[in-house]
């Protein structure tokens, strides 16, 4: 069992081998994170020592050469990009929380603006220090 944990609910679980989602009442080791947009999932995985970022279907390993880029569009909505170098390789619109509501994150070294989903993927993508632990989870 190889599971993600889900960035929003502290007890959700998607088993990525089974491809079965579970709730479990104690945390879980987890090899990455997830967030379901619309219909499409998207997130981190660590395999093999390596960080990979997921869209859907799509699977792209991350290097030093791939960049994130956190675009504003409006007080509910930010757009991600990933790039390799100069090329784009994913795009994606993300919904803000809402900043009424208190967020309770199974991270320790989240920051607040981490509770955006696109701001915390591509901090852990931009930064070294940031990727380097996620790798350890």
């Amino acid at each position: 069992m190889k599971l993600l944990g889900n960035f929003d609910l502290f007890n959700e679980y998607y088993d990525i081998d089974a491809k079965k989602f579970y709730s479990f009442e104690t945390l879980k080791k987890t090899v990455g994170v997830y967030k379901i947009i619309g219909s499409k999932m998207t997130g981190l995985l660590v395999e093999n020592g390596e960080l990979f970022l997921f869209n859907g279907d799509d699977k792209y390993l991350i290097t030093e050469s791939n960049k994130v880029l956190i675009k504003e569009k409006n007080k509910k909505v930010n757009e991600f990009i990933l790039f390799k170098g100069n090329k784009e390789l994913v795009r994606f619109f993300y919904p803000l929380p809402d900043s009424k509501l208190l967020n309770i994150s199974p991270f320790e070294y989240i920051d607040e603006e981490d509770f955006k989903w696109g701001d915390f993927i591509g901090n852990i993508i931009n930064n070294s220090n940031r990727k380097r632990n996620f790798l350890e989870i």
